[in-house]
């Protein structure tokens, strides 16, 4: 191989025909879920009539030649083509460049030899020639492959991006055909193909903000479609709006519910709706969806949530209200010094409590495009949504202040001389409470029998 072509064999050109582009285009899996195969219709694109293919979330029939083909498009056909042509030149570059690679790349065998060379000096001082040959001939092939690398990327340059637009994109060149698919696309079961770009433009829009007024935004965000699609709702911005994952768990739409299993917060957890072991019966029993309240909202979240939303007096807008939050009552008080106007109401997540006194204040900035689903909240407000009332409050705070003066009094195990606490039995246990060492589960210490608490 000459100097003058030895770059030649590996011209990213050459390498086309083994770029397989479907693998390369993410497919959307709509077609499983969707599919007919006895439908004779028209098709919405080709209008020929066929009998397998999809029905869209509008009953259209998309016929399965057709389904291939739009799943595999990404942006309008003027742009398509552009995208096509760049992903697979530079899927060719790049298989260009491991042959070449593979060929000509430096290897480390004469490095390698060299330093085995140079433990045989003391064998035969020849081996110190051998060692800097080996040296000297490793050095020069790096030298090369350096040079042959650089040469070959001056040639076969990486390619560069073409300007694309979506089909959403108010700027785009649609055709006739263009205008077919996009209807298509806003009707498609599941996500259709370029929903990430759509995602974007949602986000973008909503300023990265739940679009709940008054919620903090510090969860994460999902994409929910204001008119369902199962109701004949389109994938297009107009009926998208961006929601935290708890706002849109509260959405009662079939499906909403298993979000609340993905939620990890700090100061809350969502469980959903399951099945549970019975702990003292055979079988199981289920497990409404229920909402724990781990941490709720505190005054610096207050003043925080005033400044991003502009909250102000609803009566005189006066701006400079104050928030008194009784920890012990669990109670949130919103003064106004000018009119003297004030309103309470629980303290609850940031979540809930945000956007309820969004609801009761006048917000000047960042006004949301959606209300949260309180009504979600109340029918599910029997099993732990709801704020445990006053009478509830107080009996808790009262057997937990009981457990910590027994603890106190508590005597010292006979055994290993560590403190004890009380082990009360379960409602189908038949013995009796006692005081049983604290360290049991580490040691299995047992030295406790003679203290029960009737004694």
């Amino acid at each position: 191989m000459t100097a003058e072509n030895w770059h030649s064999d590996f011209n990213p050109a050459k390498f086309l025909d083994r770029v397989n582009l479907a693998k390369l285009i993410e497919r959307n899996k709509a077609y499983n879920d969707s599919s007919v195969s006895n439908a004779k219709s028209p098709c919405i694109l080709c209008e020929k009539i066929f009998s397998q293919g999809i029905l869209l979330n509008d009953k259209s029939f998309l016929c399965q030649s057709c389904y291939s083909d739009v799943s595999l498009t990404s942006y309008p056909e003027k742009y398509e083509e552009l995208y096509r042509k760049f992903i697979k030149a530079k899927e060719a570059r790049r298989l260009a460049w491991e042959g070449f690679r593979e060929k000509f790349e430096h290897k480390s065998t004469f490095f390698l030899l060299g330093l085995l060379s140079l433990l045989l000096i003391f064998a035969h001082p020849y081996f110190l020639v051998l060692t800097v040959g080996l040296f000297i001939v490793n050095h020069y092939r790096k030298i090369m492959w350096l040079k042959r690398k650089t040469q070959w990327e001056s040639i076969n340059l990486v390619p560069q991006e073409p300007t694309l637009k979506h089909f959403h994109d108010p700027a785009a060149n649609l055709t006739q055909r263009d205008i077919k698919i996009l209807k298509i696309f806003n009707h498609w079961p599941g996500y259709p193909p370029f929903w990430k770009y759509l995602r974007a433009v949602v986000l973008q829009r909503d300023s990265n903000r739940c679009q709940v007024t008054g919620c903090p935004s510090q969860l994460e965000l999902h994409i929910h479609h204001m008119h369902p699609v199962a109701d004949g709702g389109t994938h297009s911005p107009d009926n998208l709006v961006s929601l935290c994952n708890f706002h849109h768990a509260l959405e009662p739409a079939e499906g909403h519910e298993k979000i609340w299993a993905d939620i990890k917060a700090k100061h809350f957890t969502l469980v959903r709706s399951h099945a549970k072991n019975n702990r003292l019966n055979v079988g199981t029993h289920t497990v409404r969806a229920h909402l724990r309240r781990l941490q709720l909202i505190s005054l610096e979240e207050l003043y925080e949530l005033k400044h991003i939303y502009g909250l102000c007096c609803p009566d005189c807008a006066n701006t400079r209200i104050t928030f008194i939050l009784d920890n012990d009552k669990n109670t949130i008080s919103v003064k106004c010094p000018a009119c003297q106007k004030e309103i309470k109401g629980p303290q609850q997540l940031t979540e809930e409590t945000g956007p309820r006194l969004a609801e009761l204040l006048k917000v000047t900035v960042n006004k949301g495009r959606w209300k949260a689903r309180w009504d979600m909240l109340e029918e599910r407000k029997n099993n732990m949504w709801g704020v445990w009332d006053r009478s509830v409050v107080l009996e808790k705070r009262k057997s937990h202040k009981e457990k910590i003066e027994t603890t106190k009094s508590a005597p010292k195990c006979p055994r290993c001389g560590s403190p004890m606490k009380v082990v009360r039995p379960r409602p189908a246990d038949i013995w009796q409470a006692f005081w049983g060492c604290t360290q049991y589960p580490r040691t299995k210490c047992k030295g406790s029998a003679e203290y029960l608490l009737d004694n």
